[in-house]
C-alpha cells in the first residue's frame, strides 16, 4: 500500500490553511475529482445539483480532463517533494475546474455545490478567505483553528503509521477525527457565526464515493 500517497491525499488537516480536501486513493475522481469543484464528477453530487443530460456530461468531461493533467503533473514530481507541492497542485486544479464550468452551472447549482464543498472540507473550510470573511473570524479564532489543524494532522499521521494494510479502519478513524474537530470549531463560534456557517453549508449532504474496482 502506498501509505504516504494515501496519507497526503486524505490528510486535509495537515494542510488546513492551504489546500482543498481530497479523499483516499481508491475513490473515483482523482485529485481534483475528490474535493472542491472536482466533486462535479461525482454521481451523487450531480443528482443533488440536478445535473442531467448534456450538462452532466460536459462538466464530467471537464473534470476528467483536468484530473488527467493533474495526474501527469504529479507523476513528474519526485516522491520526496510531493508533500510540499501537492497542495498547490490541488488548488490549481480546483481553480481550473471552477473557471471551466462557470458558464455551465446555474446560480443555484453553484451555491449548493459550494455548500457541499464546505461540508466536505470540514475543518479546512475555515481557511478559505471568503468563508473566513463571511464568518468574520477573529485573529484569535484563526490561530486556534490552525493549532487544532496541526493537532489533527499529527494524530492522523499516527493513525496511518499504525494502520498497516487496514486502510478501511484508518479511514474510519480519520473521518471520526475530522468530524470531532469540525464540531469543536463550530461549537466555539458565536451565535451569529453559527447562523452564517449554517447558511454557508446548507442542508447536510452525504457524498457517496465510488470505489475503483480491484485490479
Amino acid at each position: 500500500m502506498r501509505t504516504f500517497g494515501i496519507m497526503a491525499l486524505t490528510l486535509g488537516a495537515a494542510v488546513v490553511i492551504t489546500a482543498p480536501t481530497a479523499q483516499a486513493q481508491g475513490f473515483r475522481g482523482g485529485f481534483g475529482g475528490a474535493g472542491g469543484y472536482g466533486l462535479l464528477s461525482n454521481k451523487s453530487v450531480q443528482q443533488e445539483l440536478k445535473l442531467e443530460g448534456e450538462q452532466a456530461e460536459k462538466v464530467s468531461k471537464i473534470v476528467s480532463e483536468i484530473n488527467a493533467k493533474t495526474r501527469e503533473k504529479m507523476q513528474d514530481i519526485p516522491q520526496e517533494e510531493r508533500r510540499e507541492k501537492i497542495a498547490g497542485i490541488q488548488r490549481a486544479a480546483n481553480e481550473e475546474i471552477k473557471a471551466a464550468v462557470k458558464g455551465d452551472l446555474k446560480a443555484e447549482q453553484t451555491t449548493r455545490l459550494e455548500q457541499i464543498i464546505r461540508q466536505n472540507q470540514g475543518l479546512q473550510a475555515f481557511a478559505d478567505p471568503t468563508t473566513a470573511e463571511k464568518l468574520s473570524l477573529t485573529g484569535d479564532q484563526k490561530a486556534k483553528i490552525r493549532e487544532l489543524g496541526q493537532e489533527i494532522a499529527e494524530k492522523s499521521q499516527e493513525i496511518f503509521q499504525s494502520a498497516g494494510d487496514d486502510r478501511q479502519a484508518a479511514m474510519g478513524k480519520l473521518q471520526a477525527l475530522r468530524k470531532e474537530a469540525l464540531e469543536k470549531v463550530v461549537a466555539s463560534l458565536t451565535d451569529d457565526q453559527k447562523k452564517s456557517w449554517k447558511e454557508l453549508t446548507g442542508e447536510p449532504f452525504e457524498i457517496k464515493f465510488e470505489r475503483r474496482p480491484n485490479n
